[in-house]
């Protein structure tokens, strides 16, 4: 396949290199676990306290002013990379940990915290595009929106990028953000999903009619890391852009109080923030995905099924396409695959070409086999559970895939060297019926021992060239592409940004908070019944969200009960202070049956949250106390609980009680929703 060949609708990939990077932290015992992570300085974030402007010995007058007071006693503790974060009064640096110590005991700090770090979180068609109904949408008035994207890059060059309005800005020592650099495809591949442009050639993104606006900020380089105070400063770049939307495809494990903080006043002020639940493939929080202010996209595969990969966690919201995407890559970085049958293409059916890793000196690293094959189709048996290939000399070996890939686990290998040692001269292998959707796992082949040209391709299309044995088929793989199959939660959460966008331009009205729930309330139930860990509130639906919003920003109930069974309350009310009567917000809720475990979702703006009480109260009269005077100074309350109500008809009118039992601070309560299982 040439680098001119014309690519579907459905496209899909992602390199080995980006996918590796996505790989588990977790398993720290398998040694792909931090494949593609380099080891990274320790840093902290040091937060200052605000301080008087006068006064003699106040620590602003002790120097011109409190950036340089800041930077000059930081360096006094010898402090290295000394980075401001935006126009927040705190600092990342690199210090030891006596300054560290010191620096806590400090009247003038508010705070030291480790600065996370963050990484690119992707694995590997645009099948996403019509999975989440943005086919069926005009993109014409998308020009009213602005997409930020907090990425690795933007490959302007790019014939499927380069017509769009975009603009960027480079973070510190990253590069110029229209030029990625090598190995550095990732942001690339997740503007492509976003806004790919429909030229007629290459694949195109959910807004592809270049209208809407883009903004790109540059903050990995091509090692594919950075830290959160890094993010704390790109966010703020995306807001100063005129951001409606911010597309944050990364990750890490540690929350950071700065990142928290910076993020849920930009949510409460407007801003739309939607970010990658996580590619460990385990039940742990990723930031900032996990906070409150922040949507967490988790993964699915073109059957609807949860991708292996896919954190599962109480804070995914909602799930997206993530599994054997096609988008755009760094020109030429590229690869692709296809198989011909009868001299009909099956390109647009999803050929995956294997994402091949071989053990150099200790490290894995991506080795592609590219070429072409022709010669007769045969299946290697797999029904007794082992791979039965017989003689493979000279032909192109068909199997099913035995086992799928999970955290630590790549059984890829396998089929691919059954199908070697039985002699083929090329691999077909297909999906298995747990998981019959196009996968695109790795394939490690620790010695190089298996070279030979390989693909993945989804159960429907492997028991349809199964009935064409003995048939003359050509298999190929082709590298310097430009474009590839990625997978990762990084894929999944641009298919919602770019609905969010999309959705939003219709309606720009409406508040973040409004189209947030739209998604919610609109999303197609899939795995467990109800909100679920593992895919939220279900799959995205781009119609069925701008239908809710055709209705009226707060839906078609307006506010007081939402599609299905969720219900919400959206008129804001003023929390008196120090007053244990406090205020009472109701909801009519016309859900029968028990009420079982319910998801409550809270958006109260108030200073120092440890003077609140909230409680939620059945219509039978039984409550669960939701906060009660924690968080101390921490300022809002942007979260959702979950809370036990089994045995209690739903039905009826529910009750949240708020009250605030100490002086000075006060706030609102600006919306309130259940959502029953």
């Amino acid at each position: 396949m040439q680098r001119t060949h014309t690519l579907g609708w459905l496209g899909c990939s992602l390199s080995a290199v980006a996918m590796a990077v996505s790989m588990s932290t977790a398993a720290q015992a398998d040694e792909l676990a931090n494949f593609g992570k380099p080891d990274m300085p320790v840093k902290y974030i040091v937060k200052f306290k605000d301080q008087p402007e006068t006064g003699l010995f106040s620590f602003r007058s002790l120097f011109s002013g409190p950036r340089v007071a800041g930077e000059a006693l930081l360096t006094r503790h010898k402090a290295k990379g000394i980075e401001k974060i935006g126009s927040h009064p705190a600092y990342s640096a690199e210090l030891d940990s006596q300054s560290v110590a010191e620096l806590r005991n400090n009247p003038d700090v508010e705070y030291v915290e480790v600065d996370p770090p963050r990484y690119l979180l992707s694995e590997t068609l645009p099948w996403g595009q019509t999975f989440v109904g943005a086919t069926q949408l005009d993109d014409s008035m998308t020009g009213n929106r602005t997409v930020c994207i907090i990425d690795s890059g933007y490959d302007l060059a790019h014939n499927d990028l380069s017509g769009n309005r975009v603009n960027g800005t480079n973070d510190s020592g990253t590069g110029s953000w229209s030029v990625p650099g090598n190995n550095n495809a990732h942001g690339t591949h997740v503007a492509g999903t976003i806004a790919a442009i429909s030229n007629n050639e290459g694949v195109v993104g959910v807004m592809p009619n270049q209208n809407v606006n883009l903004h790109i900020v540059k903050v990995f380089n091509e090692s594919g890391w950075g830290y959160s105070s890094g993010l704390v400063k790109a966010i703020d770049t995306c807001v100063n852009n005129g951001a409606n939307v911010i597309n944050m495809s990364l990750g890490g494990s540690q929350s950071s109080r700065t990142e928290e903080n910076a993020l849920a006043n930009h949510y409460n002020n407007g801003v739309l923030l939607i970010a990658a639940a996580g590619n460990d493939g385990n039940t742990a929080h990723s930031y900032p995905a996990s906070y409150d202010s922040v949507v967490s996209v988790a993964a699915v595969d073109n059957q609807e099924h949860h991708a292996d990969f896919s954190q599962a966690t109480n804070q995914v919201e909602i799930a997206a396409p993530g599994e054997a995407i096609l988008s755009t890559v760094t020109l030429g970085e590229g690869r692709l695959a296809n198989i011909t049958l009868n001299g009909q293409s099956l390109f647009d059916r999803g050929i995956v070409p294997h994402n091949r890793l071989v053990n150099r000196g200790g490290s894995f690293v991506p080795e592609p086999v590219p070429g072409s094959v022709t010669a007769p189709l045969a299946v290697c048996d797999t029904s007794n559970g082992n791979f039965n290939c017989g003689d493979m000399t000279g032909k192109i070996c068909l199997t099913e895939r035995i086992g799928n890939q999970s955290s630590g686990v790549y059984p890829e290998v396998d089929a691919v060297a059954a199908c070697y040692n039985a002699g083929a001269s090329a691999a077909v292998v297909y999906s298995n019926n747990e998981l019959a959707g196009l996968q695109n796992p790795f394939l490690v082949d620790r010695y190089d021992s298996y070279n030979m040209i390989s693909v993945s391709v989804d159960r429907a299309l492997g028991l349809e060239l199964a009935n064409q044995a003995g048939q003359q088929l050509t298999v190929s793989s082709t590298i310097n592409e430009d474009y590839e199959y990625y997978n990762g939660t990084s894929m999944a959460t641009p298919h919602v940004t770019g609905v969010a966008a999309l959705v939003w331009s219709y309606h720009p009205q409406c508040t973040a908070q409004q189209v947030r729930q739209a998604l919610r309330a609109t999303a197609k139930d899939i795995d467990v019944a109800g909100r679920d860990d593992r895919t939220g509130h279900g799959l995205i639906n781009a119609v069925a969200a701008k239908e809710y919003l055709d209705a009226g920003c707060n839906g078609p109930d307006g506010g007081q009960t939402g599609t299905g069974m969720d219900y919400e309350n959206t008129q804001s009310v003023s929390i008196p202070d120090n007053q244990t009567t406090g205020i009472t917000s109701t909801l009519a809720v016309s859900h029968q049956g028990d009420a079982g475990v319910v998801t409550v979702d809270l958006n109260i703006t108030h200073t120092y949250i440890g003077d609140l009480n909230v409680t939620l109260l059945a219509p039978n009269g039984d409550y669960v106390v939701l906060h009660s005077n924690s968080g101390g100074s921490t300022n809002n309350i942007v979260q959702s609980y979950q809370a036990d109500f089994s045995g209690v008809e739903a039905n009826g009118t529910w009750q949240l009680k708020v009250y605030d039992n100490a002086r000075r601070d006060t706030g609102t309560l600006n919306s309130w929703g259940l959502h029953f299982n």
